[in-house]
Formats: C-alpha cells, sequence, structure tokens
C-alpha cells in the first residue's frame, strides 16, 4: 500500500495514500491527519454561557466559537480542555462533564474533538496563544440559538454543543 506525508506542518499532516475499502477496493485517497482536539461550553449559570469572538485566519474574519484547542502529548482531553478553557477565557472550571465526542470533517480530516460542560467557573486570568486573537463575550442561551437561526454563529462545532446543551441538558432543567 502507497501512503506518502505530501505537507507536515506544525499541528498536521497532509497524507496522500492507496487506501483499501471494506469491499477490497483500492482507492486513492488525500487527508488531514489532524490531532484530537477538545471544545467547552463554559456556563456562569444554566441561562448564561461564555463564547469567545475569535479572528480566524484562513477565513479572514472574525467568528463567535465556544472555547477549544488541540490536546498536547501526554495531556487526557480533560486536562486540555482544563487548559484551553484557562487560556482562551480566563476562567478556570471547577467541573468538567463529558458530553459526547465527533469527528469534525470526516471526509477529509482526522481531527476527533471531544465536547465538554465547563462549570463552577473561577474568575483567573487569561492566557491566550500568541496567535490567538479572541475576546470573551458573555450571552444567554436565547440569545446563542437567535444567533445560531440567524447564521450569526457559522463554526460547526459550536452549534453542535450549543444545540446539543439547550435540547438535551437545559430543556430537562426547565
Amino acid at each position: 500500500m502507497f501512503s506518502h506525508i505530501v505537507f507536515k506542518g506544525r499541528r498536521f499532516k497532509v497524507v496522500t495514500e492507496d487506501h483499501k475499502l471494506p469491499t477490497g477496493r483500492i482507492v486513492y485517497r488525500e487527508y488531514v491527519d489532524f490531532p484530537e482536539t477538545v471544545m467547552m461550553l463554559p456556563l456562569l449559570d444554566p441561562d448564561r454561557i461564555l463564547l469567545v469572538y475569535q479572528y480566524r485566519a484562513p477565513l479572514r474574519k472574525w467568528i463567535y466559537e465556544v472555547p477549544a484547542g488541540v490536546i498536547e502529548p501526554g495531556e487526557t482531553p480533560e486536562e486540555a480542555a482544563r487548559r484551553e478553557l484557562i487560556e482562551e477565557t480566563g476562567y478556570k472550571p471547577n467541573r468538567l462533564e463529558k458530553l459526547f465526542h465527533l469527528y469534525l470533517a470526516p471526509g477529509y480530516s482526522t481531527e476527533k474533538i471531544y465536547a465538554f460542560l465547563a462549570s463552577d467557573l473561577e474568575k483567573t486570568e487569561a492566557k491566550p496563544e500568541e496567535y490567538e486573537v479572541l475576546k470573551p463575550l458573555i450571552i444567554t442561551i436565547d440569545e446563542a440559538l437567535e444567533m445560531i437561526r440567524s447564521n450569526v454563529i457559522e463554526d460547526s462545532k459550536t452549534v453542535s454543543l450549543i444545540m446539543y446543551y439547550y435540547e438535551f441538558l437545559y430543556k430537562s432543567r426547565k
């Protein structure tokens, strides 16, 4: 079987390969080999969440997102979630609840992302990476739903985590 790394960057690789399908047929594939990641929905209370308004260079614009980041070598998803939340928002979660995981774009990427609910937040100091340009934003769950409905929130991981929280946790608490 042929497999070749076309590009190797700081965070990911682009791979081309001949891949054997379950049917036995061999096909040529290209994909991004990306590390596992985490995303968190920080709750200030059941009705208020914390998002980040982040500049994304590939899009050349600002977008609304849940805090998220790469799991570093040797870290558990929970450790990465705690670290990333502090780095991006300046809030330390005293409680983390793993909700689900998903593959972000399985047609061309290996990225698996773990989703957490972060609560019992304690204000600390944000420590963003040098390449991160972001602003924390506190909104209500109703405001977040309207931002999704009106396509103001465009990030798929953010939409999925907010909708999961609303459908499976928030509504049952009311």
